[in-house]
Order: C-alpha cells, then structure tokens, then sequence
C-alpha cells in the first residue's frame, strides 16, 4: 500500500464527503500542492491517514463548507471582526499564558479550542447550540492525549480553553504546524517566505463565520486577542496587510530555554507517525526558522510605528502575572477594571502550571547545546533581554 497523498485524490474525497463542489478562491491549490510534494517526499508517514493525511483532508472539507456557509447565511459577510491584539512570540515564551490572561477580561475574547477544531457546525446542529462540536472536540483531545501522552506536559490542551488560530489557518496549508508535526524541512522554509495575506484573508472568513454563530447564540461582539508564534515564523507581513493597524504583544524569553522545549513538542507530535523522523536533525531546523524569523520580524519593526510593539518578558509574566496583564490591557487603549481583574486572577489559578506533569526534554537529544543557542541568538538576547 502506498503512504502518498494525492492532491486530486483529496479533493475528489472532500467533495464526497461534504457534498458539495465550491472551494472557492483556488490560490489555496499553490500551497496545497507545495505542502503534499514535500510531505510525500519527506515526511515518511506511516500510512496516509496518519499526520498530514487526515488534517489535509479535514482542511478541504471545511474549505467547501466555508464557501456553503455564506451562501446560506450571506449576513455573515457584514461581520467586521475587530483585532484588539496579536500575540507574536517564539513559542516556549509565556505567550498561552498572556494570551489566557488578556482573553479572560470581559471586554474581549479569543477562539475557543472546539471552534478552532470544528469552525463550522456539524450536521444536523443548530447555530444556536453548538454542544455537538464541543462533545466532539473533547473526544478529539482525549484521542490526542493517548496518541500523544507527553503532550499534556508540554502544553495544556482542553477542548473548552482557548486556543490558537493557526489551527484554522491549517485550512490554508501555510501553516507552522505542518513542519512542527512531520519532518518537512524545506516546506517549513518555503512556507515562512510566501505571501500570507491570502491565508489571512481566508482566516478573516473563518472569523467572521465564528462570530456570526456567536451572534445567533446571543453573545455579544468583542474585540479578539490573536496568539500564534506562526507570525514570527512567517505569517506577520500576512497579518499586518489585513489588520495594519493591529497591536502586537511579542514576549520574550531566554532562546536556550525555548528552543530544546520546542524541539520536544514537535518530537512528540512526530515520532508516532513519522518514519523518516530524526530528533538529531531538529535543532538545527529550528534554530535556522526562528533565527529567520526573528530577522524577518526586526525588519518590518523598523518599518511599524512607534508603540506597535509591545515587548512582554517571559520573567515578567511568571513573576507578575496579574500586573503584567493589568499593563497590556492599558496598553492595548482598555481601562481595566476590577473585573479584568478577578477574570485575569482566575485565569492565574486555573492555569498554574504545577497543575501538569513536568515537560522533561534534553537539548543534546536534538544537537543543541545552551552555549551554542547563546551565540546563535546573542543579538536577539542582548537586544530585548538585557
């Protein structure tokens, strides 16, 4: 049996799965094909259903139900979807807990995981209860966590929490999570240097069609707080072209701490499915990506005005986790009130991380060695963390 994907193979199955025929604007065919070529060449999977299979397919699938849902609810594309911030950092840097910290006020949201894994409702499922998708997307995690039992060490996942958005801009194939869950370096490069203003123009659909539903359930329009390291590693130029206005929180942290973290979460999304993955080869992916990115990211700051960015240490948010979040929703233009507050000391509690098991990982597993890192990411360290 052969592991190869098919591009038409994966259209033709998503258009009888749905029933339906309209993918709508075609640019997505460049990236799909792109990421299909180096995953049949690289990426060594098990069997076709496994990683990379199953998200492709599921992608094109709500790519046609996309198109379907506005043109059964046509209103949905009055909806303006107002972006209070995006929360830019490396991944490993504090950045799930500003995101869970400034989500928690009142006075803006963010994606929860069920809709990032289920954006559009299931058949048969009424917009204004969507408890099938929520009873699916906790079956989905409890699938994940026995597919991957250290992931629950690296990173908190609950199909009721919050989660990041990259996971609908999976549906565009320019997405991180490809090369952070197979072995498929150059298509990690080549993804990082595209335009991305047609992915997040796509992600501008699915919000809109996300906050439509809100509506119909009654809950009230917000301002939404963004969170994904994809921006550094790739999409910022994409994101400012469709919300230029938009303020950025980029936290930071020690590279020789982040990096070899990093490196172990994409260990434990590869290993099961993978049969060309090699954990020696990993660190120098990484270091190369987020040395990229974070070059990419210093050249469109020069070009931001001043303010754009706002810069959050990762021992900040750790040592004062409340002051921290009270200062970027001030930041952001927000008066916080005591309310934030209570929202933000809660999101505290619920989220301490002693509450998980230990993340153990070594960086010499993936040819890292903290001195090594030191030098690699010296001007970046001595610029935001000195």
């Amino acid at each position: 049996m052969t592991t190869d994907l098919s591009v038409d193979a994966l259209l033709q199955n998503a258009r009888k799965q749905t029933g339906l025929d309209d993918f709508g604007d075609d640019w997505f065919l460049t990236p799909l094909h792109k990421l299909v070529d180096h995953v049949n060449r690289d990426a060594g999977l098990v069997s076709p259903e496994s990683s990379a299979g199953a998200r492709i397919q599921g992608a094109l699938a709500d790519r046609l139900q996309l198109e379907q849902y506005f043109k059964d609810h046509p209103e949905a594309a009055a909806e303006k979807i107002d972006l209070s911030c995006a929360i830019i950092g490396l991944p490993r840097t504090g950045s799930t807990m500003v995101h869970r910290l400034l989500a928690s006020s009142p006075q803006l949201t963010a994606l929860w995981w069920w809709e990032t894994a289920f954006p559009l409702p299931l058949e048969g499922e009424t917009l204004a209860d969507p408890t099938p998708r929520q009873q699916a997307a906790k079956g989905m995690v409890d699938w994940l966590l026995s597919e991957w039992p250290d992931f629950e060490s690296i990173d908190p996942m609950d199909a009721l929490a919050i989660n990041e958005e990259v996971v609908l801009l999976d549906r565009t194939f320019l997405s991180t999570t490809y090369d952070s869950m197979m072995p498929i370096h150059s298509y990690g490069h080549w993804q990082a240097g595209q335009d991305h203003k047609p992915a997040i123009r796509d992600l501008y659909r699915f919000m809109q069609v996300i906050q439509h539903q809100r509506v119909a359930r009654g809950e009230a329009r917000r301002p939404w707080v963004f969170k994904t390291p994809h921006y550094v590693m790739g999409a910022l130029s994409g994101l400012l072209k469709v919300w230029p206005d938009v303020k950025l929180v980029m936290t930071h942290r020690n590279v020789a701490q982040v990096l070899p973290s990093y490196c172990s979460m994409c260990a434990s999304l590869s290993v099961n499915s993978s049969t060309s993955y090699r954990k020696e080869e990993q660190g120098a992916h990484w270091t190369r990506r987020f040395h990229d990115g974070l070059d990419r990211l210093e050249d469109i700051r020069r070009r931001l005005p001043a303010g754009q960015i706002i810069d959050v240490r990762y021992e900040d948010t750790v040592s004062d986790p409340l002051g921290t979040g009270t200062q970027l929703i001030e930041a952001l233009g927000i008066a916080a009130d005591g309310e934030d507050r209570k929202a933000m000391q809660r999101a505290i509690d619920e989220n301490a991380r002693d509450t998980r098991p230990r993340h153990k990982y070594s960086a010499a597993d993936f040819g890292l060695t903290s001195a090594g890192i030191s030098t690699d990411f010296a001007d970046y360290h001595d610029k935001y963390l000195t």
